[in-house]
Formats: structure tokens, sequence, C-alpha cells
């Protein structure tokens, strides 16, 4: 019968299994004073995803928002998947899904829920800095993102389509003489009619669009996966879906609107795209309103072809 000395020996002393119990509760509450610090919903589950890997393996994850917060996707999509709704006392914050390629063990489903519960209290906190900043971001009258929101996501969305190689197109549309309706029925049919303008732009734009209203009172929509020829085309469509949108007192108005269009060069940052775009809706309006102009990053001079309206 072989003999184990006790430096080979294959049983774990009780003191060393003391000190990695300690070792994974101080790396525990290292990474719950991590997450108590990203306010940041997106940056929070960012940390989720490369921080939990010290506790369990997973490739992606996945939040589903309830009433606050955002939809997110980090990682990879894999087939095996745990999913945890997450509650504080009666209230839902979503639902996190980790994925991974192989399939979760009995010890991994465990440490995945522990991993998850950590996430519970600086979730509640992120989604309420999220619901804050949103409200501020968001404009009045029409519901939609405004200029702050432009000014923060647009370089976001750059950094995006570039990372997958594929194109941006941008939308300055401008309701001619929207701002007279103000003025001649009061505020109250105005905001009514920036709102009608908002809902029949917003519905016929996709989930992957987004659309602001500028402080120049121009509506702003950054089109992805979208060229210069895309662009054009809605551009023209939106333009006569603006024409009898609004209404007052059983009398529709008769509205016109002026666009610019571009698309992102590989030098623009989102001033330079932003600029063009309101170079290409300067000439639409300089040509007699009511039609599209585009100016391409090539060159960015000729944007009076009439075949562009």
């Amino acid at each position: 019968m072989p003999v184990l000395s006790s430096r080979l020996s294959a049983v774990t002393s009780s003191s060393t299994l003391r000190q990695q119990r300690l070792d994974v509760q101080l790396r525990q509450l290292e990474f719950n004073a991590l997450l108590h610090r990203k306010l940041d919903l997106e940056r929070l589950l960012e940390c989720m995803l490369t921080e939990g890997q010290g506790f369990v393996r997973f490739d992606g994850l996945q939040f589903l928002a309830a009433e606050r917060g955002a939809d997110i996707m980090l990682g990879f999509s894999r087939q095996h998947r745990q999913r945890f709704e997450l509650k504080l006392g009666q209230r839902s914050l979503g639902e996190v899904t980790l994925m991974r390629a192989k399939p979760f063990t009995s010890r991994d489903e465990r440490d995945a829920e522990r991993l998850v519960e950590s996430l519970i209290y600086p979730l509640d906190n992120a989604l309420e800095h999220h619901r804050v900043t949103m409200k501020a971001m968001t404009d009045g009258p029409t519901g939609l993102r405004n200029q702050r929101a432009l000014d923060e996501l647009l370089p976001r969305e750059i950094r995006l389509v570039r990372r997958v190689e594929q194109p941006l197109a941008l939308m300055l549309i401008s309701v001619d003489y929207l701002e007279s309706i103000s003025e001649h029925h009061g505020t109250d049919v105005g905001e009514k009619a920036w709102q009608s303008v908002a809902e029949t732009l917003g519905a016929r734009l996709r989930e992957s669009d987004m659309i602001f209203r500028t402080d120049e009172d121009a509506f702003c929509i950054v089109l992805n996966q979208t060229g210069l020829d895309g662009a054009l085309v809605l551009a023209e469509r939106l333009r006569q879906e603006v024409d009898r949108c609004v209404s007052y007192d059983n009398v529709q108005f008769v509205l016109t609107a002026s666009a610019g269009v571009t698309e992102l060069s590989v030098s623009d940052d989102a001033t330079a795209l932003l600029a063009r775009a309101s170079e290409a809706l300067l000439l639409a309006k300089q040509s007699g309103r009511n039609q599209v102009r585009a100016l391409s990053p090539e060159d960015p001079t000729d944007g009076n072809d009439p075949s562009a309206a």
C-alpha cells in the first residue's frame, strides 16, 4: 500500500480550506465594490461580463429591461444559456442571460446565480441613473432624443459602424415654417404639430435608426448600415409623408419639408458629419425648400444635382 507524505497528500488541510474561502470572499467583496462604482448601465454590464469571468466562465451577456433601462447585448450569443429574472422587492429590474458554448454544470449554475445576485443593487442604481439621464436627453414636445443626446450618441454610433465596417448616413429634416403654427394658433397647437411630425417620421424608421430633435428645430436621423443612395430614397419618402400629417379643428395643414443628406467618410468625426448634413440642408432651403439635397464626402461642394431631389 502506497504511503503519501504530508507534502504530497491529496487531502487539503482545514487551514488551507479556510484561506481559500477567505480568498473567494475577498474577491467577491472586491467585485461587488467594483459593480457599485458603475452608474452607467452599459458600463455596469461590461464590468459584469469581463470581471465575472473570475467566478464562472461565459461568453456573452444579454440584459432585457423591464420598465426602466434599455435592452443590451454584450459578447457573443451562444447556445447554452442561464436566465435570471432580477427583482428588488416586488419591482422587476429585468432579465439577465449568461451564454456560453458548452453546457453549464450544476456548480456553474450555482456560481452563475450567486454572480447575478450581486448585480441587483448596482443594477437598480444604474437603472435610476439611466432614467434621470434619459429624461435630461429627451425633448419635451416630441418625446424624441434632444441635442444633448445627439452630441453623446453620434460619436458612439460612428465608432460602432467603423468597428463592423458598415456604412452610416445622416439626414437633417426641417419642416418649412412649422414654427408659424405656434404663432397663429398658440403654443399648445404648435407643440402638437411637432409631436405629429415626430410620430410620422419615427413610424417610417427601422428600430436600428435613431431620430433626434436638434437645437435648430430640425430632425436629425442617424441611419445605420445605410449608404447615401438609400438615405436619399428614405429622405424623399419622409418629405412626402410630412405633407398632411398635422391637423387642428378638423383642418389639415399643408406642410412641406426640406432635407439634407450625407454619409460617413473614413476621416469624419461627429462634428464634420453634422456640418456636412447641415450644409446639404441649407442647399435645399436656398434652392426653394420642399426638396432633398445631398453632399457626398468626396465632393462636398457638389450638392446641386437636381436628380438628388
